[in-house]
């Protein structure tokens, strides 16, 4: 266990009361934020363990399961007919002991009843049994199909394992999904506006958080402690919590002091806000989103970073003034969100495959939409928080295609271990850290009536 950790009995009971909610469909966010709302109020310790606990076990829901399925054969009692909040018990129970190898009179010892308000359906006595029957999950018997078999090592369905080995290959596919299974790396980005990298990790690190700077992105620290970081620093606006990816994605908009750019997906307005750094004060950052609640935040942030004069929040799409006038658009379009699984680990599970076939159409209808406002002689640039080429670079392909005044952007910034052709960028949790990003950085032809070549990706 984590020493930053407190196993308390109130922390115990979030944990289960968030597997339960997680495993019957809710949101897994949502889950651990109402069952620490909820009940006696927990302290920093206690929710680091409750929230640890309910994501670990969702990571590792597949394996834990075949575990409860061999202990419930070796007891005669079918793990397929456990029911209700006796799932979660023994679910908590089986990542204590079958995942993390703990000796079972301690996890038993925590829960023993009266216990942290735990079901009472399953005694002591049959917890203990149940325990004891737990297989390490390094013993449990491995599908021979290859893909079915790195979906139970990594504890993903099996669907996605395949469309993992078909994009990569079996080993690639493995190194990848192992560092998507990593806990979430915290990044942060210094607010330009504001303050440089190096000056924030000195005010960080005078607060008591210690950081250490990205691999890629010029303004990223990631936070190696996160105890106190939400103080002065925070609360001045000198830093917002941003994926370096994402970081990545906004420094390829290659935006200058005093352009007008539109934030096309802007979602909570993390990339809003980035924009808002490159072109200062005397720019223009439009924020949209179809789901306009997600930028009911925004003025807030922007005011703490200073960035209130320049950031506007609009709803649904742009203003019609601003119809091919934008210097920068960027689409950061809904996708299957796989890249950032590190994060959100319970999407493996909320995923169907039919799902992942309707995304690239809708990419595209998106990003054409958006294309519309950029100026001649701007830039359009298309991300994705998936590693699927489907949503990224086939997108990009026939967007391309079928809009011959746009090429691909060669000059864009965008780190050289990052690109991957020209004007395109791809981050992988297991060679940059983070999650899965991908982006196209394109540029629209001076004379829209003319143009020098598709630039189509191959």
């Amino acid at each position: 266990m984590d020493v930053r950790e407190k196993r308390s009995r109130k922390a115990i009971r979030a944990a289960l009361a968030t597997i339960d909610a997680a495993t019957q469909g809710r949101p897994l966010a949502l889950a651990l934020s109402e069952a620490l709302r909820a009940g006696d109020k927990l302290g920093p310790q206690e929710r680091r363990a409750a929230a640890n606990a309910a994501r670990a076990a969702v990571r590792e829901l597949r394996r834990i399961d075949a575990a409860l399925g061999i202990a419930g054969e070796s007891l005669q009692r079918p793990w397929r007919k456990v029911e209700g909040r006796d799932k979660a018990l023994l679910r908590y129970l089986a990542l204590r002991v079958s995942v993390e190898g703990e000796d079972p009179s301690r996890a038993l010892g925590e829960l023993a009843l009266p216990g942290p308000l735990r079901p009472r359906s399953i005694d002591d006595a049959a917890l203990a049994l149940w325990a004891r029957a737990l297989p390490a999950v390094e013993a449990l018997p491995v599908p021979s199909e290859p893909a079915s078999a790195l979906a139970h090592r990594r504890s993903v369905p099996d669907f996605l394992a395949r469309r993992f080995v078909a994009e990569l290959g079996p080993e690639r596919a493995d190194a990848v999904l192992a560092a998507l299974n990593l806990p979430p790396r915290l990044d942060l980005r210094a607010n330009r506006l504001l303050v440089g990298r190096d000056e924030l990790a000195r005010r960080l690190e005078k607060e008591g958080v210690s950081t250490e700077p990205g691999r890629l992105a010029p303004d990223c620290l990631i936070a190696v402690d996160r105890a106190s970081l939400f103080g002065r620093a925070h609360s001045e606006g000198l830093f917002e919590v941003q994926d370096e990816g994402s970081q990545l994605i906004a420094l390829a908009c290659a935006a200058r002091p005093g352009e007008v750019a539109i934030d096309f997906c802007a979602g909570s307005g993390g990339k809003a806000l980035a924009l808002a750094a490159q072109i200062g004060a005397k720019g223009r950052v439009v924020a949209c989103d179809r789901v306009a609640r997600r930028l009911d935040e925004l003025p807030a942030r922007a005011r703490r970073a200073r960035a209130q004069k320049s950031v506007q929040a609009q709803g649904p799409e742009p203003s019609e003034e601003l119809l091919g006038r934008a210097d920068v658009v960027l689409v950061d379009a809904p996708c299957s969100g796989l890249g950032g699984m590190r994060r959100e680990v319970d999407l493996r599970w909320r995923l169907k495959e039919s799902e992942l076939a309707l995304y690239p159409a809708r990419q595209l209808e998106i990003l054409e939409s958006a294309s519309r406002f950029v100026r001649p002689g701007g830039r359009l640039v298309y991300a994705t928080c998936s590693p699927f080429k489907a949503e990224g670079e086939e997108v990009a392909r026939r967007f391309l295609e079928s809009h011959p005044s746009y090429a691909l952007d060669e000059a864009a910034p965008i780190p050289e271990a990052a690109r991957v052709g020209r004007g395109q960028m791809r981050v992988w949790p297991d060679l940059h850290g983070g999650g899965a990003f991908f982006a196209a950085a394109m540029r629209r032809g001076a004379d829209s009536h003319s143009c020098s070549g598709p630039g189509v990706p191959r």
